[in-house]
């Protein structure tokens, strides 16, 4: 029995030996894994940023198109705007001389 039980002791050391070695790998395996999960969290937490940044720059670019358009718009109402009292002017002008000769020409 003696060769027995100490065969069986050498076949709990193999196979303890075997579940650690499992238990090695398996340990080794996960590490991999979280380091994979990390740099595929790293590159998309990178391209998410480079996003938002291409984003934002976009919105500051339209928002200083929309400002320039803005004033373009502004400066041009007022440019018709003062044209259009220009005119008027120029109207009223024409007509109080027009009136004055109408007038000198109904005296005599």
């Amino acid at each position: 029995m003696a060769a027995s039980s100490e065969q069986n002791e050498l076949g709990l050391q193999a196979e303890n030996r075997h579940l650690k070695e499992m238990v090695g790998a398996l340990r080794e395996e996960m590490e991999k894994m979280r380091i994979g999960e990390q740099e595929r969290l790293q590159h998309a937490l990178a391209a998410a940023n480079d996003e938002t940044g291409q984003l934002k720059n976009m919105t500051f670019a339209l928002r200083d198109e929309l400002e320039r358009r803005r004033i373009e718009y502004e400066e041009g109402r007022h440019a018709i705007e003062q044209a259009a009292r220009d005119e008027a002017k120029q109207l009223q002008g024409t007509i109080r001389t027009l009136r004055e000769k109408l007038e000198s020409h109904e005296k005599r």
